[in-house]
């Protein structure tokens, strides 16, 4: 399908990468977070000596509904956004058993 002008300039508008930096288990941006669709890609940096995990669920489901990804100390890991991709996030601590005890939500995350 063929974009617009106005598509274009919008897309070519956004950057190729982002990075969110976790410190205190607190992502440094509680905002919106935007890649281009054209192979866009969002870094998720832990700058703490402890595991987080990274939950992602599609905008307008259950939290619950999205999958964990770890982001290990001092880690990073990259999530890469297609067209039309829209998804909060939550930073969560485990517990000493490796359960989740709390999360720290964020985002969205898309184009």
């Amino acid at each position: 399908m063929a974009m617009t002008g106005t598509e274009k300039a919008e897309e070519s508008s956004l950057p190729k990468s982002a990075t969110i930096t976790i410190c205190d288990q607190h992502p440094n941006t509680m905002d919106r977070v935007e890649v281009t669709p054209n192979g866009g890609r969002i870094h998720f940096q832990n700058e703490d000596q402890k595991d987080y995990g990274i939950r992602f669920w599609k905008t307008g489901m259950e939290e619950t509904s999205g999958i964990d990804i770890v982001l290990p100390a001092g880690g990073s890991i990259t999530v890469a956004i297609k067209q039309d991709d829209e998804f909060g996030y939550s930073v969560m601590l485990f517990d000493n058993d490796g359960k989740v005890s709390s999360g720290k939500g964020g985002g969205p995350i898309g184009n």
